[in-house]
């Protein structure tokens, strides 16, 4: 067989996959559920806390995330950090408050834990309120919020604790929306939120 003979020069105008020209946007009308990454229906992206920054971003790359579920020797979620924490001026602002000089310390030697949002820090959305909010919803309370990601919880059903459901990303809504990505302003309590969405 001649497997050459299987090839063919391109025919009419050829474009790239996910060109506006043939990528269906979302609304922000859509429902919020649409943009929400959902974990019963894919893996989290964890790292432990001890893991060093640089490795830590090093797998984000290779998992294509930005952001990860930090958790301890136990393997108890404690926080998360982001690749925006890690490039950022979190581990700068860390060694000088351990007042390193580069003689001392590097990038590298700083940790996850020097640098995650604490579990006690986070706002989160709680699942049941996602069915009433759209995706432009969602971007506004980001937005307002000032937060690049938001972590959807759900209540357990002996109704005490909670579980990470999902995960809402500024950058995916504005891929999907085909728009500019949320902007960032001053971080409000998780009640103002909930209070915006109610």
């Amino acid at each position: 067989m001649n497997l050459r003979a299987l090839l063919e020069c391109p025919k009419g105008q050829l474009t790239m996959p996910g060109s506006r020209s043939d990528y269906a946007y979302l609304s922000p009308t859509d429902p919020a559920s649409q943009a929400m990454t959902d974990f019963r229906n894919g893996p989290m992206i964890t790292t432990p806390a001890s893991t060093s920054i640089e490795l830590a971003l090093q797998q984000m790359k290779l998992s294509g995330a930005r952001f990860a579920f930090v958790v301890d020797e136990r393997a108890t979620l404690v926080g998360s950090v982001t690749s925006y924490d890690i490039q950022g001026e979190k581990p700068i602002r860390y060694m000088q408050s351990m007042d390193c000089s580069h003689n001392d310390c590097a990038w590298r030697d700083v940790t996850v834990e020097n640098i995650m949002e604490p579990l006690a820090e986070w706002q989160v959305l709680e699942h049941s309120a996602v069915a009433r909010l759209t995706i432009g919803d969602v971007a506004a309370v980001m937005s307002d919020a000032g937060r690049r990601y938001l972590v959807v919880v759900e209540r357990l059903k002996d109704g005490e604790a909670w579980q990470v459901r999902g995960l809402f990303s500024g950058a995916r809504i504005q891929l999907l929306l085909g728009t500019a990505s949320p902007g960032l302003a001053t971080a409000h309590t998780f009640a103002q939120i909930e209070r915006e969405i109610a």
